[in-house]
């Protein structure tokens, strides 16, 4: 149950409500919002929001898109007006809790200094970030409260939903012609005749080892550290197709689908450094059973893939609806002028 509701959060806070990050009520009043205490957006503030939008995506919201943005920002300020009047809390300690949480994510060391800069290069505050944090457990708060029973109502996913939706897109599940790969590079730290004519040197002598049978291609990847180059960490499956074309380069796009299985390429140079591939196995275009795994390396079939997309789909339409209920009912009992202009 706490997995189910926490994906519900998540989506929820994703499409129903924006953070308020700094203070609205300077300058000429926009909109005025009482549920239990007055609040005023300001048309300064709302301004300035619009603009950081655009910035960020490149264009100007529309008419339509400004007035849906200023529902959000009331339905924000009801939202959390109703927490505040029905006792839903959440301690400082929980929101810092969460905070460090993200901090560690960035590496054990991090410091809080480190951190702020780090959020600051990102667009975003410290305060702002913990004022997230603290809009996503209330919201957590009021589902357990209002909406468990609903939550655990919602019908499981049968098979007939999973066969239904794998012939619907069976189209798009096709597994492109793909090479499981492994390989050894010397990555130029510069392009100088002296780095490259370096690294020429030592993927040759790697590949004279190769020829010689006295390395194996595990034993050449074991050694790089003392070689001087770097190994592939594990094996890639290296797809036909637009994305690795653009990823690796032509150069190396076409080697890799000329060798044969069990082979390994002569020593080659792109743009990144010199190589030397090897080729373990081919798969061909196949289309996607619900048994077959998402990707290959990957452990997660079609069958659970389909099944977490259809639940995904009915938590988003689930939570659209709950936040509806709630935001209507809400502003039935408030008081909202709009006055401004955008």
């Amino acid at each position: 149950m706490r997995k189910r509701i926490s994906s519900m959060v998540f989506l929820a806070i994703l499409v129903v409500l924006p953070l308020i990050a700094q203070p609205m009520s300077i300058g000429a009043a926009l909109a005025t919002i009482k549920l239990t205490k007055t609040e005023i957006i300001t048309e300064q503030y709302f301004k300035q929001e619009l603009a950081k939008i655009a910035a960020a995506r490149g264009t100007a919201l529309t008419e339509e898109e400004k007035r849906s943005y200023l529902d959000d920002k009331i339905n924000e300020i009801l939202f959390l007006q109703m927490c505040e009047r029905d006792g839903i809390r959440v301690s400082d300690s929980e929101v810092e809790a969460y905070v460090n949480q993200a901090k560690a994510q960035l590496g054990p060391a991090t410091t809080a200094d480190q951190f702020e800069k780090y959020l600051a290069s990102q667009g975003g505050t410290l305060v702002a970030l913990r004022a997230l944090y603290k809009n996503q457990m209330l919201m957590q708060r009021w589902l357990t409260t209002a909406k468990a029973k609903e939550i655990a109502a919602l019908p499981p996913i049968s098979v007939d939903d999973v066969l239904k939706m794998y012939e619907l897109n069976k189209a798009k599940l096709v597994r492109p012609d793909t090479a499981r790969i492994s390989f050894v590079v010397y990555q130029f730290k510069d392009k100088s005749e002296t780095e490259r004519k370096k690294g020429s040197d030592i993927i040759r002598g790697v590949s004279e080892r190769l020829n010689k049978g006295s390395d194996t291609f595990d034993a050449i990847r074991l050694k790089a550290q003392e070689g001087g180059y770097t190994p592939s960490k594990d094996f890639i499956y290296f797809e036909k197709g637009e994305n690795f074309l653009k990823q690796f380069g032509k150069t190396m796009y076409d080697i890799v689908f000329s060798l044969k299985d069990n082979s390994f390429s002569a020593p080659f140079e792109n743009e990144v450094g010199w190589w030397i591939v090897r080729r373990i196995e081919f798969y061909p275009q196949k289309q996607l059973e619900l048994s077959d795994p998402v990707a290959l390396g990957q452990t997660g079939t079609i069958q659970e893939y389909i099944a977490q997309n259809i639940a995904q789909q009915r938590q988003s339409e689930f939570m659209a609806s709950a936040f509806k209920e709630l935001f209507d009912k809400l502003r039935k009992q408030a008081e909202i002028k709009i006055t401004g202009k955008f």
